[in-house]
């Protein structure tokens, strides 16, 4: 509540939630730019601790502990602000030719209930399937028609050729070696094959390497100690 942010090196301090400021900062340079191509990111600061989140934001989780409720109604403005950038394409006309890429950079921390890891192992700072896997959500309808859910590995490191290759772009002034590849087939509704290229997580010492079905992980790359 009441960032601090920067805009062009200079700080600007604003009043109300961060991700609802972050999304109208975002939806008045997608209106003067909305003529022709444009590419905005959105980088949310919420949820993070130190949680602080609106009270009518936390009133639905009145029975957990005040963090929770923070990190909780941090959630709930985050949603909404999700929905006001989707509102605003579509109050634009853009919304059919936008494509909306959402996702994590990380899994849910280990102390809050209920669980945000969906049950699996681990949580954020591990390499393993809770702190890796995380949403992703991509909204594009003229070429998404319907709604489909897919367990194709892929990662934020695949966005960067998957926009060139969307626009058409030469990709040979990439700097290389690259982690990523395009998932344009992907979003255009082939899934039929498996990822050619590993996804490669590594964080203190700690590092996975993913293979479509198999997963390379070792604590401490040190002791060359894996798992497979």
């Amino acid at each position: 509540i009441d960032p601090l942010m920067s805009r062009m090196g200079k700080f600007e301090e604003f009043k109300g939630d961060s991700s609802e400021i972050i999304v109208d900062e975002a939806l008045k340079y997608i209106t003067s730019h909305k003529a022709g191509p444009f590419f905005t990111v959105i980088w949310y600061g919420s949820p993070h601790d130190p949680f602080h989140a609106y009270e009518e934001d936390m009133a639905p989780f009145k029975d957990l502990p005040e963090d929770e409720r923070n990190q909780l109604g941090e959630l709930v403005a985050l949603d909404r602000s999700v929905g006001t950038l989707r509102k605003g394409l579509r109050d634009l006309g853009i919304a059919d030719n936008t494509l909306v890429w959402y996702c994590s950079d990380n899994g849910g921390l280990p102390k809050f209930w209920p669980s945000s890891v969906g049950g699996l192992r681990g949580h954020k700072t591990t390499i393993w399937e809770g702190g890796l896997r995380v949403p992703g959500i991509i909204e594009w309808p003229a070429v998404i028609k319907e709604g489909r859910i897919i367990k194709h590995p892929a990662g934020v490191v695949d966005i960067f050729p998957t926009v060139l290759d969307i626009l058409g772009m030469d990709t040979s002034s990439m700097l290389r070696p690259h982690d990523g590849m395009s998932i344009k087939h992907i979003i255009e509704g082939d899934t039929g094959d498996v990822r050619p290229k590993p996804l490669g997580f590594h964080t203190d010492g700690r590092v996975a390497i993913v293979d479509n079905d198999y997963k390379l992980v070792t604590e401490n790359l040190d002791e060359g100690i894996f798992q497979l």
